[in-house]
């Protein structure tokens, strides 16, 4: 029987957290569950066939998991240098604040709130916790959703329920031009530009459709009135958001293996040395430098030089605190 896709690459995660050295692709194939040993006594034409197979599988399943995040190394043997192995370092595997794109962020956001029993019942929470239980590779532990900006992920998963549920929503808002009050809104969509997350809906104070930031909702978002309490217009007005006026370009340098949210949503621009580039768009500055920053050196901003000038100032204003 096949085993499923996601166990094989959890089967390979384990598999080269838990060597001490490596796991060549020889020893890949036929020890982790997913992967289909030489057939016995085959001939040539089936073992190259066999081979090939798995070399496919294999490649796929490795830049899955890079992309995913996971670092898989590739390890030389010191005497024999042509023979490869590969491995994880369980210290580097450790979860760090997390490099997600808005988009996988509000999933996961509404996916944790289910999985902690908003939603699901009874018979689907003891799957869960059955499914948690049978994981013998080492202790469960919460993933550090502390390390997210855990008011935006609430916040958004909470505004997209309320478009489903057609529900109205009050939240304490910041705003540039208001300063920080109150807002109560009928929600109509929650749209993604350039990797920042907003929601539009009509403002019931000011009587006018608006848009607001999900990162400036301070807070949680409350739900009030009943359900189907109002009609979603058939064509939302997008306003400044309608087009890309208020959306720029950057050009990014990433290490390997690191920023994957960032080569996500950016286009591949060549490469300068050990660095691969990408131009990324965005809409709000502070939010890119933020992202370069938080990825702790395995990101920086060649142009625009403004960008690039902020994100020095700031880890070198860091410095300075850390150093006291």
């Amino acid at each position: 029987m096949a085993v499923p896709k996601p166990q094989r690459l959890l089967n390979l995660i384990v598999g080269l957290s838990s060597t001490r050295h490596r796991l060549t692709r020889e020893q890949i194939r036929d020890t982790i569950e997913g992967y289909e040993p030489l057939p016995r006594g085959a001939s040539e034409e089936e073992i190259r066939k066999a081979e090939q197979s798995f070399e496919r599988m294999f490649e796929r399943d490795k830049k899955e998991l890079r992309e995913l995040g996971v670092p898989i190394e590739t390890v030389e043997d010191p005497v024999h240098g042509d023979e490869i192995g590969y491995r994880i370092r369980p210290a580097e595997a450790a979860m760090p604040p997390l490099d997600l794109t808005a988009a996988e962020l509000a999933v996961l956001s509404i996916a944790t709130d289910y999985w902690r029993g908003a939603v699901l019942d009874g018979a689907a929470q003891q799957a869960v916790m059955k499914l948690a239980s049978s994981a013998e590779h080492g202790p469960r532990v919460e993933l550090p959703f502390a390390a997210l900006p855990a008011v935006s992920s609430d916040a958004f998963g909470t505004l997209v329920e309320a478009v489903g549920e057609r529900q109205s929503v009050r939240f304490e808002y910041s705003s540039s031009s208001s300063g920080v009050g109150t807002r109560t809104i009928d929600p109509w969509t929650v749209v993604l530009r350039a990797g920042v997350a907003y929601v539009i809906g009509y403002d019931r104070d000011r009587e006018a459709p608006r848009t607001f930031r999900v990162q400036r909702i301070g807070g949680r978002v409350t739900r009030i009135g009943d359900p189907g309490a109002y009609e979603i217009p058939a064509e939302i007005p997008l306003g400044a958001l309608d087009g890309s006026g208020d959306v720029k370009t950057a050009r990014v340098a990433l290490r390997p293996e690191s920023g994957h949210g960032l080569r996500r949503r950016g286009t591949p621009a060549g490469v300068d040395g050990g660095w691969d580039l990408y131009d990324v768009e965005y809409a709000h500055p502070e939010d890119l430098v933020a992202e370069v920053l938080g990825l702790a050196g395995g990101a920086r901003i060649v142009t625009p030089r403004d960008l690039a000038t902020a994100v020095v100032r700031s880890a070198t204003a860091a410095l300075e605190v850390d150093r006291g």
